[in-house]
């Protein structure tokens, strides 16, 4: 359900001349193997890298089960903004993204 709006959101970063640059979308794949995540990835043709996670180490390391969880982490590894659950509307993400990448 996520992957078509997750890859509208990479598609406005990418054409977005004040982002393109300072913003990278990476997808974690928790719970899943390099291959399941793989071949998620080609069925869904996700643009941007998928790392596997079948520890779910990342959940664990930020105390949190539900996914999917959208978040914008800066630099120093700061959360900036946060979304938990689906969503259905690519361009209100980006916004707040936006918003919150400044």
């Amino acid at each position: 359900h996520q992957a078509p709006f997750l890859n509208s959101v990479y598609d406005m970063v990418q054409k977005d001349a004040g982002l393109k640059d300072k913003l990278k979308i990476i997808a974690v794949g928790q719970g899943n193997d390099a291959s399941a995540l793989q071949m998620w990835q080609a069925f869904h043709k996700v643009p941007f890298p998928m790392i596997p996670d079948p520890d779910s180490v990342l959940g664990k390391a930020l105390n949190f089960s539900p996914y999917p969880v959208t978040f914008l982490v800066d630099k120093a590894g700061k959360i900036l903004w946060i979304h938990i659950g689906a969503f259905d509307n690519a361009e209100e993400v980006f916004k707040e993204l936006k918003k919150a990448a400044k």
